[in-house]
């Protein structure tokens, strides 16, 4: 998602995650998560393209991209949550607050531009006039639970999104104290969940993604970032290959469901294993798709239609002059007028209210000065000897705060 920093704690067959401040690594320098971002909305992107120019593939060629940015999301988060902790923030209303800045401001916009203006759905889908229980249910992402239609066909996969960040903290916490270990035992149980799903209600459909985040938060837990034996990079894009085998495959044979969860387990337990990419310029145009790839999403249906629709009389450079401009224009432009700046108005909000926090808790921890009693002039006054507590000595104390602070790394 935007600039976050990550932080990496070592998981070498224990059963929770330990801090240590050595293994903390900025995300920005991750370009493995910038390349399966960036791998994420260019598969999106170019499979509704082609659908624009009347070639049709599969529709699990752009599902995959939105697997890809479940695990992905899921795995980034974590360390946004980790980082919170570090700076004694409240874990949760830290978080919620951050997402909600981060997600809404962008999607509010791009849902009042489209119903404002009456553009159409997507390129090949043509303007269908909304009540306002469905454009309600747009701009506060919630569709997916109301049976209402999106406004723009990629909306559909962001009432997920929102939904695993209300358990995310909590998956987290339970990272923490269970390790991997628990986080793929709820897996598990979400992937029965899953198929329970269609027999329970059509309103809990993403039941069916859980075990798809999940995947992201066990390469946290795994280590992701921190493991000192790893594989070269090539088998990083190499497993995405085979993941989307296993989706085409899985898909033939009508088990769709279960091949997503698959994968993207897949995804996750081997994202850890493998050495980040060391290709400066390939690092930067990855950095740079990652970072304006939530406006390239959200924006890239309209840019196509644009390009190809409106201007479909006009010559083909023309209309791919303006294609390629929309597409990089757009996302840009929302980035740096909404996005980033929304993202800085969350993180100053957090912070204050950290301040706030932190001053009350100062203000209620004054001792109040003992009165000392009057003695009478000339009159002597004995102290009994100091008893000292067994377990309390300066040395023990020393000792304790010690024994806290190694099992603190």
């Amino acid at each position: 998602m935007a600039n976050l920093q990550h932080s990496r704690e070592s998981f070498e067959g224990e059963a929770r995650r330990t801090v240590s401040p050595a293994h903390r690594v900025p995300s920005a320098h991750s370009p493995n998560l910038d390349f399966l971002r960036a791998v994420a909305v260019l598969l999106v992107y170019v499979f509704h393209l082609l659908i624009t120019t009347n070639t049709r593939l599969p529709d699990y060629f752009g599902q995959f991209g939105v697997l890809l940015f479940f695990v992905h999301t899921s795995l980034v988060l974590m360390f946004s949550l980790e980082r919170i902790e570090r700076n004694k923030q409240e874990l949760f209303i830290t978080f919620y607050i951050r997402r909600l800045f981060r997600i809404y401001p962008l999607s509010i916009v791009c849902v009042s531009i489209i119903v404002l203006f009456h553009l159409p759905r997507a390129p090949w889908w043509p303007w269908s006039s909304p009540d306002l229980s469905t454009i309600l249910a747009n701009i506060f992402l919630y569709t997916e639970f109301m049976y209402k239609p999106v406004v723009s066909s990629v909306l559909w996969s962001l009432p997920y999104e929102v939904a695993m960040y209300l358990v995310l903290p909590v998956l987290y916490l339970i990272g923490k104290a269970y390790g991997v270990r628990g986080i793929l035992a709820l897996w598990s149980l979400a992937v029965v969940a899953g198929i329970a799903q269609p027999h329970i209600s059509g309103r809990l459909e993403v039941f069916q993604y859980a075990p798809c985040f999940i995947a992201g938060v066990a390469a946290y837990f795994l280590g992701y970032g921190i493991r000192r034996h790893q594989l070269p990079f090539i088998g990083w894009p190499l497993t995405l290959v085979a993941a989307a085998g296993v989706l085409v495959y899985g898909t033939s044979r009508e088990y769709g469901l279960e091949a997503r969860w698959i994968l993207c387990l897949m995804i996750g337990l081997s994202a850890p294993f493998f050495a980040e990419l060391r290709w400066p310029a390939l690092n930067r145009v990855f950095a740079l798709i990652s970072r304006y790839s939530f406006g390239v999403y959200l924006t890239h249906l309209h840019a196509q239609w644009a390009a190809l629709v409106l201007l479909k009389d006009y010559p083909a450079m023309v209309r791919y002059a303006a294609l390629i401009s929309l597409s990089v224009g757009l996302p840009i432009a929302l980035y740096h007028l909404i996005e980033a700046p929304m993202v800085k108005v969350g993180m100053r909000l957090t912070e204050h209210l950290s301040e706030r926090r932190s001053q009350q808790s100062n203000s209620t921890s004054v001792v109040m000065p003992v009165p000392v009693p009057q003695v009478p002039t000339g009159q002597l006054v004995t102290q009994p000897p100091v008893k000292q507590r067994i377990g309390h000595s300066s040395d023990n104390r020393r000792g304790q705060t010690a024994a806290v602070s190694s099992s603190a790394h």
